[in-house]
């Protein structure tokens, strides 16, 4: 099945025609991470992009991941490439954009309780403060700018954040905020509560690097992510996995760490967990695999069906004039 890919420019188009003819990118085949199972359903051929990577579905325990993916050389090559550069990274001025979020920040400090409605930048923050607990040092591994940290800076936390670009670390560092560039493996201190803010998805190996963040948190880990709930996340390469609430508690708990509170933003479906570090290695964490699967598969069909509506809408010149309807025909079609 294609996945439908966005609007690109003419440069974007021919850059992913490169890396998908690009014979030094390597794929490689994995097992699920969650249950160790080689069975699974193809779902997209491609990302959003139009870059050749599968996506699937496990047969056995419904998590959804890319697989084959880019071997670890590849992803390097990857990110380092002209194509992650013209897909992923902007022309904007991140200067002037990131003085524009620190006086958002410093304005909207307010604290309130959590909107799961609808998406707004303080959620994750509001989503924490409301759960009452005890903590006075966060770290944030995949910082960025530091925006995040500069909540828990301005309630008087200590705040350490680790980045793996040198352009985001500099400009956090400019503007006083306490990151450096690294990322998870460079991880020496430790501190009451590690974030991993829509980072998760990304790793390579996400239970080897949870075990490390396990040894250097304290008591919290924060965790927030693209969710599968009524539709499947996004579709990109740069996602090695795609999660719903069952399928991100089972590979957090087996990393040694029990559940305290989870939610998800209706608008975007992103997964909001906090959880606390266990004594226990490896908690076990059930959830119906059956049901799980068959969850995944009805959503994928009603996605599909959806994009297939949009195709036609779009072919027939009808979509932006029913776009402003789209949310109650979907309600009323019951996607």
């Amino acid at each position: 099945m294609k996945y439908p890919t966005l609007q690109l420019t003419n440069k974007q188009e021919l850059e992913i025609k490169k890396f998908n003819q690009n014979k030094k990118i390597r794929l490689v085949t994995l097992n699920c991470i969650n249950c160790k199972s080689l069975s699974y359903k193809e779902l997209y051929a491609n990302d959003r992009h139009g870059i050749n990577q599968q996506t699937v579905m496990c047969n056995t325990c419904g998590l959804v991941y890319s697989n084959p993916r880019m071997s670890k050389e590849s992803l390097n090559y990857f990110y380092s490439s002209n194509l992650y550069r013209e897909v992923y990274e902007t022309s904007n001025d991140f200067e002037y954009d990131f003085s524009k979020r620190i006086k958002q920040v410093e304005k909207n400090i307010r604290i309130n309780k959590p909107n799961f409605n609808k998406y707004y930048p303080q959620l994750f923050f509001d989503f924490i403060f409301s759960l009452n607990i005890d903590y006075k040092t966060v770290c944030e591994i995949g910082a960025g700018y530091g925006t995040n940290l500069l909540f828990f800076k301005n309630i008087g936390k200590e705040v350490f954040g680790l980045e793996p670009s040198k352009t985001s670390t500099k400009i956090a560092t400019d503007n006083q905020i306490n990151v450096k560039q690294g990322f998870i493996n460079e991880l020496d201190n430790k501190y009451d509560m590690i974030m991993l803010k829509h980072v998760l998805e990304h790793l390579y190996d996400p239970l080897k690097d949870l075990e490390k963040i396990r040894s250097h948190a304290n008591k919290y880990l924060f965790i927030e992510v693209p969710g599968n709930i009524k539709r499947i996340a996004s579709i990109q390469n740069a996602h090695n996995f795609y999660f719903t609430e069952n399928t991100l508690h089972k590979i957090v708990t087996k990393a040694g760490f029990g559940i305290i509170s989870t939610n998800h933003c209706k608008e975007t479906e992103f997964i909001f967990a906090l959880y606390e570090k266990s004594k226990e290695r490896n908690i076990n964490f059930e959830y119906s695999y059956l049901n799980e699967v068959k969850k995944i598969k009805k959503i994928y069909r009603y996605d599909n069906i959806r994009y297939a509506i949009t195709s036609m809408l779009k072919s027939a010149g009808l979509y932006r004039f029913l776009l402003p309807f789209r949310k109650v025909i979907l309600k009323i079609l019951n996607f």
